[in-house]
């Protein structure tokens, strides 16, 4: 059944897009492809984006921009489909590399920005080359850019810049983000993603959360396995939960993500 609802939404969804970008903009995109969570199996009808990346034939001019703002326009007026979120670059600029070019058309939450940096960056880059799902044109994986010292670099300093600063956030108990953490979906966020890192580090690759979730049960002690196949348990839509109390649960996804912070700096710290 769950299967089933995931591919009836992704369905639906892809078919409206590639219809809507077929009709306003019929040679701008050469090719579709799906990134993230509709890709690797993990999507959740109702809680997960449609990750993509659109090659474009062409920079896009201003009446590309503006009929782009109008499939956007029609496509978010339907609240049954799960919320765009992508970037629109050449194949140029994909062989080039995301630190070779700046801003660009791209889609976030549904909306459409004419220049934004959105999700260029080697972990998009690195989805697009090993695990895409291209649903219209084509497109040669094999040019496209690949630096796996550059993959590393950058995913050790988004633990910095963003990992560091969400735990930081999440651990003041009676704050926004702290109160969050009383419920289900922080904690998932916290202790899955942060895993994701964990295994890009090791392997090079990108991970699913809930893959990621099965590779910190089998890289971190014992002692953090009640947490997460708690996270992965939520992450999957399962109902019941292994902790008597949300407080409790919450203390478990801090002291993981922060434990996990910990191991990456120790495991990749710079030789001397």
């Amino acid at each position: 059944m769950i299967a089933e609802l995931v591919d009836n939404t992704l369905n639906l969804a892809t078919g409206r897009l590639i219809s809507l970008l077929r009709r306003h903009v019929p040679e701008l995109v050469s090719s579709l492809h799906l990134i993230g969570s509709a890709a690797d199996g993990n999507f959740r009808p109702g809680g997960s984006d449609l990750d993509f990346v659109a090659v474009l034939s062409r920079p896009a001019s201003d009446d590309d921009i503006e009929a782009l703002v109008i499939v956007h326009r029609i496509y978010a007026s339907d609240p049954t489909l799960p919320a765009l979120d992508g970037i629109w670059v050449t194949e140029a600029e994909l062989v080039a590399g995301p630190d070779a070019g700046g801003d660009g058309p791209t889609t976030r939450d549904n909306q459409f920005l004419r220049s934004a940096r959105g999700n260029r960056n080697p972990v998009t880059s690195t989805m697009l080359r090993q695990g895409a799902l291209t649903i219209a044109g084509e497109i040669d994986r094999s040019g496209l850019w690949h630096d796996p010292a550059r993959l590393a670099s950058w995913t050790l300093e988004n633990v910095e810049t963003y990992w560091t600063r969400w735990h930081a956030r999440a651990s003041k108990p009676l704050r926004r983000h702290g109160l969050a953490m009383l419920g289900r979906a922080a904690p998932t966020w916290g202790v899955l993603g942060i895993s994701r890192l964990h295994y890009t580090l090791a392997t090079g690759r990108i991970a699913s959360k809930s893959a990621a979730g099965e590779h910190a049960l089998g890289s971190f002690e014992h002692r953090w396995r009640r947490i997460i196949e708690e996270c992965l348990r939520i992450r999957r839509g399962k109902h019941g939960s292994s902790y008597g109390s949300p407080f409790e649960r919450r203390r478990d996804a801090l002291d993981f993500v922060g434990t996990a912070i910990r191991t990456i700096r120790a495991d990749h710290r710079p030789s001397e």
